[in-house]
């Protein structure tokens, strides 16, 4: 598919769902920059304070060496 044909609006659509989608893709570009404009913010904090963030679960979150027996 031609790159051109991506950037032009599609022809089969009535123009008012156009309009709609034309919303909808605006407030998603939006908002995925809102989300990686904070998850740099939050990187810059953690580099500043020596914090490193993992994101894992309460239940992930455990002692090195756990003082129950049993499976790794």
């Amino acid at each position: 598919m031609p790159l051109h044909a991506l950037a032009t609006p599609n022809p089969y659509l009535p123009p008012h769902l156009r309009e709609v989608c034309a919303i909808l893709a605006k407030g998603l570009v939006r908002l995925r920059s809102r989300d990686a404009e904070e998850a740099t913010q939050d990187a810059a904090e953690a580099r500043g304070s020596g914090e490193v963030h993992l994101h894992s679960t309460a239940h992930q979150r455990l002692h090195a060496s756990p003082r129950r027996k049993g499976l790794a």
